[in-house]
């Protein structure tokens, strides 16, 4: 109990990414004016911490972009935080742990600088409409990083023309696509393919090439064009 407490000092939201939030100050502070910990955890769970998350018995499927896991939360004043059931609800756009089967604990996304998800992370950039919204970085340590962006919709089941009923039920549809960042902030979309990467890495163009001769390796793969940028980053 003790260890989850600390993670709900942390920002709460109790909006959308898209539709901001409320700060920490005024989502906690009766909370952390409470005289002990039972009260905190109270004050929190009153205050709505938990929201649904999209599930739904007549929708097949996940808004959530991963299996639920452990995740590393790193906050905007540095302090770093272990969530269990850690994932991200791609159709709501934010960080959340699911602590139950229909809802989940939502982290307030201005609160959040970076978020570790296995062997990526996750950060907030903005896309050429100026939307700021979660994407994973393939290759954080590239001069120019790839990114990988997840978006859930949802996907109209089959209806029977003669009868006018579903024949199939809605499902959940994750789809994810590329982008890269030149300056740390802007999220252009980018097709992986061969002339997209050669053409962004042109100045490096002969080096790539036999890199990606020599090492078999293709323009489409994910894993293999992380490989090129990496290798781009250090030549």
């Amino acid at each position: 109990m003790k260890n989850y407490l600390l993670l709900f000092t942390l920002l709460l939201s109790t909006l959308s990414f898209a539709q901001g939030s409320n700060g920490f100050s005024s989502n906690m502070s009766s909370a952390t004016n409470s005289s002990t910990q039972q009260d905190m955890f109270n004050a929190v769970n009153f205050r709505g911490a938990y929201l649904a998350n999209g599930k739904s018995s007549k929708v097949l499927g996940t808004p959530f972009a991963f299996e639920d896991a452990d995740i590393v939360i790193t906050s905007t004043d540095g302090k770093v935080y272990k969530v269990p059931n850690g994932n991200y609800n791609a159709k709501s756009n934010q960080i959340v742990s699911n602590f139950a089967k229909d809802s989940s604990f939502v982290f307030d996304s201005k609160a959040i600088q970076s978020v570790k998800f296995g062997k990526y992370t996750a950060k907030t950039y903005k896309d050429e409409d100026g939307q700021r919204s979660f994407f994973f970085e393939l290759t954080p340590h590239s001069d120019i990083k790839l990114l990988k962006k997840y978006v859930a919709k949802i996907k109209s089941g089959q209806i029977n023309v003669m009868t006018k009923q579903k024949t199939s039920p809605d499902k959940f549809i994750v789809n994810d696509s590329y982008y890269i960042t030149k300056d740390g902030d802007i999220a252009i979309e980018f097709r992986i393919k061969k002339k997209t990467i050669l053409k962004l890495l042109n100045d490096k163009k002969k080096l790539i090439e036999k890199f990606v001769d020599d090492y078999d390796l293709s323009y489409k793969d994910e894993d293999d064009v992380v490989k090129i940028f990496n290798y781009y980053h250090i030549n």
